[in-house]
């Protein structure tokens, strides 16, 4: 299943709470743009673009974050976006910021 890239998905997502990236300074570095761009209007948070955003994996391309601690146990399975989806039957199972939608 395709997991649509956009707000009320993101609004679920718990990757910006998952161990996996939490100490990685690349996912710490667009943590603090996303802060700064939900301050933002709301026309310019509709604007904002997948790459800028450390979230929302399963719908995205496989990205290259650097300093994932992935000996910690991810989070996607009790995500909403992830249940929704039924993303347990698909592969991987999780760890979405490491392989992208799959």
């Amino acid at each position: 299943m395709e997991v649509e890239f956009n707000l009320e998905n993101l609004n679920e997502c718990l990757c910006d709470c998952c161990p996996v990236q939490n100490r990685s300074r690349c996912a710490l570095d667009k943590m603090k743009i996303m802060q700064e761009i939900a301050q933002e209007d709301l026309d310019s948070r509709m604007m904002i673009e997948e790459e800028r955003i450390p979230a929302l994996y399963c719908a995205k391309e496989k990205e290259v974050l650097k300093g994932l601690e992935t000996n910690q146990e991810c989070q996607c399975d009790k995500c909403l976006v992830w249940k929704e989806n039924n993303l347990f039957s698909g592969e991987p199972p999780g760890y979405f910021c490491r392989e992208g939608k799959g």
